[in-house]
């Protein structure tokens, strides 16, 4: 009677190879999915900012062409910012200021509170986030030359633009924060910020390393940081400029 062939299964360095490729096809579709999920976050805060420029368009329309004021501060010392009235007393502090953004000059031209004034790759919820009001309030900068920088009082119209293709108007805004609790040196964090300007390194590269940037005439443009001008202090994150430091260059 003949001998039954013993069946070998498989072998220690087969099952290892197997694994192997299997580690490596998990590496690769979880490196494509975040790439997937990387273009549309990219895509979505490209359209929030065309939005944006629009809202601002229908606003410069009805106010003599004048664009909306960065920051004007009230007879009773409240601030109203382009995005909204800060209804808490001066002084209080950080993470605990009230927003009422139904207040502010942009809101009856975007009728859409919380949608597309906030960025989805902003990490609101990790613990590197350093809040200014209470909740995410604005995650773009403004152009404060437009808006008539700290005082708002000495805006610019868009008759006064040579090209509005030229001038930048919102983009990726954030800043690192080393210097109010719970941030420090040891702990710093990134939070909203609401300006670029010609000094900052406010510029968030928040979409693989990359940020967003809408101009006046509405177009939206891609910028890497300019060399130099990178701050990678909070981990996994990366501010700066899209020009060099004192330059107004797409500013004005």
């Amino acid at each position: 009677m003949c001998a039954r062939k013993q069946d070998p299964g498989f072998t220690l360095m087969e099952l290892l190879l197997g694994m192997f490729i299997v580690a490596i096809l998990s590496t690769l579709g979880f490196s494509a999915y975040k790439s997937i999920i990387g273009q549309a976050t990219r895509a979505h805060c490209s359209s929030n900012l065309r939005q944006l420029s629009a809202a601002v368009n229908l606003y410069t329309s009805d106010n003599s062409g004048f664009f909306p004021p960065y920051c004007k501060r009230g007879d009773n010392g409240q601030r109203m910012w382009y995005f909204g009235l800060e209804t808490t007393k001066a002084g209080t502090a950080e993470g605990k200021r009230n927003l009422d953004v139904e207040q502010g000059p942009l809101y009856p031209y975007i009728q859409a509170v919380g949608s597309i004034e906030i960025c989805k790759g902003f990490n609101y919820d990790k613990a590197i986030w350093k809040a200014k009001f209470k909740g995410a309030s604005y995650g773009y900068g403004y152009n404060w030359w437009l808006g008539g920088r700290s005082s708002g009082r000495i805006l610019m119209n868009v008759a006064s633009i040579r090209g509005g293709a030229n001038i930048l108007l919102f983009g990726d805004c954030g800043q690192v924060n080393t210097f109010q609790s719970p941030a420090s040196a040891d702990n710093p964090l990134i939070e909203e910020f609401y300006i670029i300007d010609e000094q900052e390194t406010t510029v968030h590269f928040r979409h693989s390393r990359r940020a967003n940037i809408v101009f006046v005439d509405g177009h939206v443009e891609v910028f890497k940081p300019y060399p130099g001008t990178e701050n990678d202090k909070v981990e996994g994150e990366l501010l700066g400029r899209i020009t060099k430091k004192g330059s107004t260059e797409y500013i004005k």
